[in-house]
């Protein structure tokens, strides 16, 4: 489908319907006062994100502050990404089962599929997930596959408590048993425990960064086990090593997916080519057409898939496409060093901010190394969060439900970077107050 622009003619005959002589004129409802005459006072050239807070500075409504993650995060996403996302050839979320008519939308795949690998230290990717939760369920499923007599599922308690949550929901009616693998209280990493226990397991199930911000001894499992990691944070895997394990899944959303009230989003899943056959949701492949042009297609689908479903090996039929593309785009414009820059970013961010919070008497709950999320004991200045929070900052997560009161769950980013002084002189005004 093709966009096209209106014509001048066609532009004053609605006019001419509607009984105005100018576009103008539209806006004579908006007081003049509140219009701006002649071009915006900018001095550039600045970066896109820059630009964007200059011209938000004059807004009356006071900035609000959220740190918070927990498996979704704030990142910033450039402006071409909506452009070109919002192209009407993408309109659409479903399978392209017809190549002939679906070059673009399948070449979009197979780039997603390659940066995933990429991401990943993965042989193979699939062509997206309906979101992170989802895509570890399946990777759960995938190796019970592989392991038909196994019946038990080793889980760190420390993966995101949504996730644990799906797979009980699943895994109920596979007879499946859960095992929740305890953390350690002081380093917030998993207590693996028996070396037999994990390798005669259908998996073993991690999540690193984990729930806690903490990044997980991935290593640690034991050899002959089948490892699956859990990703929910993905601008992580930019900066840290690709952990050795047969399945990576997660979350894509901190790739060029806002938060948008908790969704929709894409997950991945990427593994080894050995288990290629056994892989959830659609792959798609690059070929040569009859003329010998470079072509595409979904590969290895079976009609189960789509129609016998109690013998599919995936019930990931519609898929997050456009959640996918925008993750595509996201990743084609910032490149490897682009990603890694806004990583590092994150952590310094995360550190800084970590800092300021330990000089006004808070401290680290956990010791192991982390990314750009960590939990905060607030124990020592119980009303601080609550004061900050009437004044419209927002410190991190409450994680009393889980166990932790006085917790809370941090997260920053990219976007909190260059303020991040200011907001450590906001946090020590008021535990001074306090």
């Amino acid at each position: 489908m093709r966009y096209s622009a209106t014509t001048p003619g066609e532009r004053q005959r609605m006019l001419d319907t509607i009984g105005v002589s100018s576009v103008r004129d539209l806006f004579d409802s908006v007081p003049a006062a509140s219009r701006t005459r002649g071009a915006a006072a900018v001095v550039g050239p600045v970066p896109e994100a820059t630009l964007l807070a200059q011209l938000d500075a004059g807004k009356v409504v006071p900035p609000r502050v959220a740190l918070v993650g927990g498996g979704l995060y704030r990142h910033y996403i450039p402006a071409t990404v909506d452009s070109l996302c919002t192209r009407s050839e993408w309109l659409t979320s479903y399978t392209p089962y017809q190549p002939e008519v679906s070059q673009g939308t399948l070449r979009m795949y197979y780039e997603f599929q390659t940066y995933v690998s990429m991401l990943t230290g993965q042989e193979i990717s699939n062509g997206g997930m309906y979101d992170g939760s989802t895509a570890c369920i399946e990777a759960v499923l995938m190796a019970k596959r592989l392991r038909p007599k196994a019946t038990k599922v080793l889980v760190s308690a420390a993966l995101n408590p949504q996730y644990i949550e799906v797979l009980r929901t699943y895994l109920r009616f596979q007879d499946i048993e859960i095992i929740l693998l305890p953390f350690d209280r002081a380093t917030g990493r998993t207590l693996l425990g028996n070396d037999t226990a994990q390798v005669e397991a259908i998996a073993v199930v991690l999540q690193s960064p984990n729930t806690w911000g903490v990044i997980e001894d991935t290593a640690g499992i034991a050899a002959g086990a089948f490892r699956i990691v859990v990703v929910t944070e993905a601008q992580s895997m930019a900066l840290l090593k690709p952990p050795p394990a047969d399945i990576v899944c997660g979350e894509m959303q901190s790739l060029g997916i806002p938060v948008q009230l908790g969704g929709p989003t894409a997950g991945f899943f990427a593994t080894r080519r050995e288990f290629v056959r056994n892989m959830p949701g659609r792959l798609v492949g690059r070929t040569k057409d009859r003329h010998g042009t470079e072509a595409f297609c979904i590969t290895l689908a079976t009609r189960e898939q789509f129609i016998r479903r109690e013998k599919a090996t995936s019930n990931i039929c519609t898929s997050s496409g456009l959640m996918c593309l925008r993750s595509t785009v996201y990743m084609s414009l910032l490149g490897r060093k682009g990603l890694q820059e806004l990583a590092r970013q994150s952590a310094r961010a995360a550190r800084a901010f970590l800092a300021g919070l330990e000089e006004v008497g808070l401290k680290r709950a956990f010791s192991g190394s982390f990314f750009n999320e960590f939990v905060v004991d607030c124990t020592a200045r119980p009303q601080l969060a609550r004061q900050l929070e009437a004044a419209g900052f927002l410190l991190g997560m409450p994680l009393d439900s889980q166990g932790l009161p006085h917790h809370r769950l941090v997260a920053l980013t990219e976007l909190e970077y260059p303020a991040v002084a200011a907001l450590i002189k906001e946090v020590k005004t008021h535990a001074h107050a306090s």
